[in-house]
């Protein structure tokens, strides 16, 4: 039997917020259903997705995402670019 170690900033808390306040860093690499699910799984901080305009960009994306911790975009960015 393996246990899971349950992150309570994780589980109780609400991560991906509405917008993008200013303090946020946006990265570069537009945002993937593969890349969002690699952020919920193996990130903590909170996070903002924001929409593509552009209906080519739309349809390979999901947005850009922006992170409240600056290290989180910049393992985002180490991972996804």
């Amino acid at each position: 039997m393996t246990e899971y170690e349950v992150d309570p900033i994780v589980w109780f808390s609400e991560r991906q917020v509405e917008y993008a306040p200013p303090h946020f860093v946006m990265a570069t690499t537009p945002l993937t259903s593969e890349s969002k699910q690699w952020v919920l799984n193996k990130l903590r901080g909170r996070f903002a997705i924001t929409l593509n305009t552009d209906i080519f960009s739309f349809l390979e994306s999901l947005g850009n995402i922006s992170f409240e911790d600056p290290s989180e975009a910049t393992l985002y960015e180490l991972r996804w670019s």
